[in-house]
């Protein structure tokens, strides 16, 4: 209870009015003038005279003409500065990696994007996204400030010492600290995320028809991930391990987990799994795409098996839904290339195991944005940590 009894300097009064300010521009674009701002915060003009005159300066806000309206003086219009800052968004996969530069509006400025030979390499992976990084901010070619960085990964993770605490099947990749690593490089605050969190961040900001504020996100690749959004948050549980549906057991008696459990997820569903089911049937030792191919060709074997996995994941996935009670469950990544073969099953499964009132109003899709969404919500992170902590000089300050 006593940090409910702390008090606030002035300047973290200024502080949050200056972020309160920006949230409002972010909500209502080219739609606000000083004096609507300071009816809608409840500030007097004048402080919010100061607080914008501060922001421009810094870079986060610009006038943008005039407001429509009555004859006479008309009100200045404001808009958050799309060439105030910029930060990066980094996605590491088990198969690439990929790094987008995106302005305070979200929009995507450069995008580069590097395959992954060997994953089991951890040195020589973390240095490719170092320099990939580094090419996309020199690509720029701007005097924009780099602001700060999001970098979505596999997991779990442990959030509280940014790094990567394991990952399934890679044993090279053990208490990586991935955050020290890239802060190091390039000295701005830097952000790590679970790879299905920031999809699932993305559907919500940038999907359409999220008016609900509870979503789960199911990425099915070559490890299963659950992002989970309640309330209009990530939800990341008390370690930041919140979400890891691979290691939910759909067979007690199954084969052991390098998790230290017996029958997970992952090892039925996951895409690395179906590519050793397709090799130990003898269909060869392909790449997802080319038994997508198989599959769309009409091979039977292929179907039955991509048939057995869905079902797998819609059961796995029936218990997260009634212990979480989302309004709308998004599936993505690698296994989502099957399609409607892949999908159909799953979904039928999925809300076969629901009770009546649950399935009536669970809103199941396949993500609008496949592998995009994963950048997207790392982009999204990096972009709210922004302007969450905007850069104001001492003698800027109101």
């Amino acid at each position: 209870m006593q940090h409910e009894l702390l008090g606030k300097n002035i300047e973290d009064v200024q502080r949050q009015n200056q972020i309160s300010v920006l949230q409002v521009l972010r909500q209502q674009p080219g739609q606000l003038s000083r004096k609507q701002i300071s009816s809608m915060l409840g500030l007097t003009p004048g402080t919010v005279t100061n607080i914008v005159r501060d922001l421009i300066d810094a870079g986060y806000v610009i006038e943008n003409g005039y407001m429509a309206g009555k004859k006479g003086r008309r009100a200045v219009r404001l808009d958050i500065n799309p060439g105030g800052f910029y930060v990066l968004g980094v996605r590491l996969s088990r198969a690439s990696i990929v790094c987008r530069a995106f302005n305070p509006l979200g929009e995507a400025l450069v995008t580069k994007t590097a395959s992954i030979e060997d994953f089991e390499q951890t040195q020589e992976v973390l240095g490719c996204m170092l320099d990939l990084m580094q090419e996309t901010a020199d690509d720029l070619q701007s005097e924009q400030k780099l602001q700060a960085i999001g970098v979505s990964t596999p997991g779990p993770l442990n959030l509280r010492e940014g790094k990567i605490a394991y990952l399934h099947g890679n044993v090279h990749w053990r208490d990586v600290p991935i955050q020290q690593i890239v802060y190091e490089r390039f000295g701005v605050t830097t952000i790590i995320e679970h790879d299905a969190n920031a999809a699932a961040l993305g559907e919500f900001m940038f999907g359409t028809g999220y008016e609900q504020k509870d979503l789960l996100y199911v990425a099915v690749g070559r490890g299963i991930g659950a992002g989970v959004v309640l309330n209009g948050k990530i939800h990341h549980g008390s370690l930041g391990t919140a979400g890891l549906l691979g290691h939910i057991s759909v067979n007690m008696n199954g084969p052991k987990c390098d998790c230290g459990g017996s029958g997970c997820l992952t090892n039925y569903s996951s895409s690395r799994a179906f590519v050793k089911r397709m090799e130990a049937l003898g269909l060869g030792k392909g790449k997802i795409s080319e038994f997508v191919a198989m599959a769309n060709d009409g091979n039977k074997l292929v179907c039955s098996e991509v048939k057995a996995n869905a079902q797998y994941v819609g059961v796995a996935v029936a218990s997260a839904v009634n212990l979480l009670n989302p309004a709308v469950v998004v599936f993505g990544d690698e296994m989502t290339e099957f399609g409607s073969l892949w999908f159909d099953p799953l979904r039928e499964t999925l809300l076969s195991r629901l009770a009546p009132e649950i399935s009536r109003h669970l809103d199941v899709r396949l993500s609008s944005f496949g592998q995009e969404s994963f950048l997207l919500g790392t982009g999204a992170i990096a972009i709210e940590h922004a302007f969450q902590n905007p850069l104001i000089k001492e003698n800027q300050r109101s």
